[in-house]
């Protein structure tokens, strides 16, 4: 169920909203923006490498577990296309390493250094929704054929979504939100071994 802005090459997930409204509730209004703050930076390093190798866009979803920039595989190579995956994460490590000598001073900067930090570290995890599978696929495929690399990455994949399970269910039990996270864990097992 998407709004859907053609002239824009945009859909937004009607469940999107509500997602972020949440978590402004749940976590107060300004480290909400932070975090908001810090997917743009990631999306932004997608969309500056797809630029930098000209790959235009097809469409931009965005959902309530953030967005997916939409482009046409076969018109950049996969060396084109590793990079464009490993951009969003390069943008936010990059952002940590800016903000960490000075992240203790605030504790809204330390928020968003490590929102960083987090997004870094999730989206390179090699789970096939994410920018790490894409990496993986794109690094095997070079190495491997074509079926054992597509077999490495679903299984791959598979331990991937299981590691994110577990830490976003770890998260919740020790957290004041528990249903939150536990929703996560169960979208992700329900997602990674579809």
């Amino acid at each position: 169920m998407y709004a859907v802005f053609p002239r824009l090459k945009l859909r937004v997930n009607l469940f999107a909203l509500p997602a972020f409204l949440l978590t402004l509730y749940l976590e107060g209004t300004l480290p909400a923006l932070l975090l908001l703050s810090a997917a743009l930076l990631h999306e932004g390093g997608h969309l500056l490498a797809m630029r930098a190798f000209s790959v235009p866009i097809r469409r931009v979803d965005i959902n309530p577990m953030g967005a997916l920039i939409l482009y046409d595989d076969s018109l950049c190579s996969r060396t084109a296309s590793g990079w464009i995956a490993f951009a969003g994460a390069g943008a936010n490590l990059t952002a940590l390493l800016l903000c960490l000598p000075w992240a203790l001073k605030s504790p809204y900067l330390l928020f968003f250094t490590l929102a960083n930090g987090f997004l870094a570290f999730l989206n390179l995890l090699p789970w096939s929704a994410l920018d790490g599978g894409k990496l993986l696929s794109c690094i095997l495929s070079r190495r491997l054929l074509p079926e054992r690399a597509e077999q490495v990455c679903k299984a791959v994949s598979r331990l991937a979504a299981l590691f994110l399970a577990v830490l976003f269910t770890a998260v919740g039990m020790a957290s004041a939100f528990p249903l939150w996270y536990l929703l996560l864990s169960a979208v992700l097992l329900a997602t990674g071994f579809c």
